[in-house]
């Protein structure tokens, strides 16, 4: 089963979603997926799952946003295929860095659903040990793309002593993007291409 859509948005369509879901279980997924749903079972909150159109355990990439956005949590899942303009952003800004997604894993510095508000630094400090853990659970990963302020600081938190490759970027939101489309977008792109190439 091919989960991997050629163009952005693909979570409009409930059968892609649908698809996905029945391969949150699947080798390279399961343990990602256990430990999301724990994640909201201890914080009593929605936790968007992890997307199977990745790669999953055995990922090179971290892709490092703030918190869920409104296309995760209408699809469940935390993807650069759903239905909202960041996602979209992302999904174009990887298409032309030439970076696949079969090597990247997307997630958050918080992975609960914070309903739209900015991440605190009591939420942050909270998040953690979340990204800790995930961090052990990646054996292969060898880059980290850190896709604005917020993640930023969660991952100088957390993330250091990894021996990762580190490269940062602004979010891909359209509030921060087109706050500067002619600087910004060639910043993500590069942060994306850099990643592509030191995983080869």
């Amino acid at each position: 089963m091919d989960v991997f859509p050629t163009a952005p948005r693909a979570h409009r369509n409930p059968v892609t979603v649908a698809r996905k879901m029945a391969l949150i279980k699947a080798p390279h997924m399961a343990k990602l997926t256990e430990f999301a749903q724990r994640i909201a079972t201890e914080r009593k909150a929605e936790v968007p799952l992890f997307d199977p159109a990745g790669g999953g355990v055995n990922s090179k990439v971290l892709l490092l946003l703030e918190s869920p956005g409104a296309g995760s949590t209408k699809s469940g899942i935390n993807s650069l295929d759903n239905d909202d303009p960041t996602a979209a952003n992302g999904f174009a800004a990887m298409s032309e860095a030439g970076l696949s997604r079969r090597v990247c894993l997307a997630w958050n510095v918080v992975p609960w659903n914070l309903n739209g508000r900015t991440p605190t630094p009591a939420d942050l400090r909270t998040a953690v040990p979340y990204l800790v853990e995930l961090l052990r659970m990646l054996s292969d990963l060898k880059a980290v793309v850190v896709l604005g302020r917020p993640a930023g600081t969660g991952w100088n938190l957390s993330g250091r002593g990894h021996k990762l490759k580190v490269f940062n970027a602004p979010h891909p939101s359209p509030l921060s993007i087109n706050r500067d489309r002619t600087g910004r977008w060639p910043q993500l792109v590069d942060a994306f291409r850099q990643a592509s190439a030191a995983v080869g």
